[in-house]
């Protein structure tokens, strides 16, 4: 039964709990949601969607390619949704928790063929063939230019699941771009790319309605993971992810009900988004507080994570803490140092007082 819980954060959940492990709960007419585990210390689950689409369902994400999620989506197909088929499969993002399950949805239900946007079917693929973030020795490589010791470069390596374990992917694909107006049922969903945390990451907007089916861009309790890459040593990630935050404030009415990706579903989004942007404003702070003389992202890993990190998490971190240097650079407060050693350093930039505010309005 829905309840209207506030939620310290500013936040109002009208769910005080998850659907049960095969069992979904109705958010709203013909919108179903379940939670599937994944193997991701901290994370514990991710969300699923089944919107009724005529005589079938259209399912947004995958899940975590393993038995378990498999035998809760079999499930729910048998059991939860009114017999119907599932007749269009929608991927927010490229994430293994996302698109895991890609090929064997496809396969199951008649060789369809998922909708997401063309960078996340690229970012897909050549993770699949341990590239982009999926590069175990080139990102240990990358850790150690940064900074970050041996002992922990060990246990990423140790410990970091790889991105295949969990995904299998069909061999062809539908693509969505920014703004196109895909109908399901009787309702027209906007779509909605992101930055910051994927390459395209795709949300869906239904404005009639006031829904938001956000994926991991916006993201409560949590914050998104905004992480800088081998690959795109210099790329301002973090930028990126604060202008999609500024884009949604743009775009979605006060009142609209968020479906996460992660967590419960919520409301109050304008004050949840501006959140966001004080949150990284007050790390990017702690970082600048932390510079003396020069630095590293792997010296800077404790200034911004508290407590012990496993491997798969170390991952996370360390891409986090270079996205927030490189907006540092960006913004003029810090200077990358050259060095003839490869390493990556940091060193503060003077005649500044003023601390970093966030740029949402």
């Amino acid at each position: 039964m829905s309840t209207d819980l506030s939620g310290i954060d500013g936040v109002t959940y009208p769910w005080a709990d998850y659907p049960a492990a095969g069992a979904v709960q109705e958010v709203a007419d013909g919108i179903l949601w379940a939670s599937t585990a994944v193997p991701f210390v901290g994370l514990r689950q991710v969300n699923l969607w089944f919107v009724r689409d005529g005589a079938g369902w259209t399912m947004i994400d995958c899940g975590f390619g393993w038995d378990q999620t498999r035998a809760q989506l079999e499930t729910i197909w048998k059991d939860a949704l009114g017999g119907l088929p599932i007749t269009r499969l929608i991927v927010t993002h490229y994430h293994p928790d996302h698109a895991g399950n890609m090929a064997w949805i496809c396969e199951r239900w008649g060789d369809l063929l998922p909708r997401l946007s063309l960078g996340e079917w690229f970012a897909c693929n050549i993770s699949m063939t341990a590239g982009y973030a999926d590069n175990i020795k080139q990102r240990t490589i990358w850790h150690a230019k940064h900074g970050l010791d041996v002992e922990r470069r060990k246990l990423f390596e140790q410990e970091v699941v790889p991105y295949d374990v969990g995904v299998a992917l069909p061999l062809a694909f539908k693509r969505l771009r920014d703004n196109d107006v895909v109908p399901i049922g009787k309702d027209n969903w906007r779509v909605v790319t992101g930055q910051g945390h994927s390459p395209e990451h795709v949300s869906l907007y239904c404005a009639e309605r006031k829904i938001l089916i956000a994926g991991d861009q916006i993201l409560p309790q949590i914050t998104t993971n905004v992480s800088t890459w081998p690959m795109e040593p210099e790329a301002d990630t973090l930028a990126s992810f604060l202008e999609t935050c500024q884009k949604f404030l743009g775009i979605l009415h006060p009142d609209t009900l968020i479906l996460p990706s992660h967590r419960k579903p919520f409301r109050n989004v304008g004050f949840r988004l501006r959140e966001l942007g004080h949150h990284h404003a007050a790390r990017l702070n702690l970082l600048l507080d932390a510079v003396k003389g020069e630095t590293t992202a792997g010296d800077l890993l404790d200034v911004l994570f508290r407590g012990k990190l496993d491997g798969h998490q170390i991952g996370f971190a360390m891409g986090e803490a270079i996205a927030h240097l490189n907006y540092l650079v960006e913004i003029g407060r810090l200077r990358r140092v050259d060095t003839s050693d490869g390493s990556w350093r940091y060193a503060g930039v003077g005649g500044y007082t003023e601390p970093v505010k966030s740029p949402l309005k």
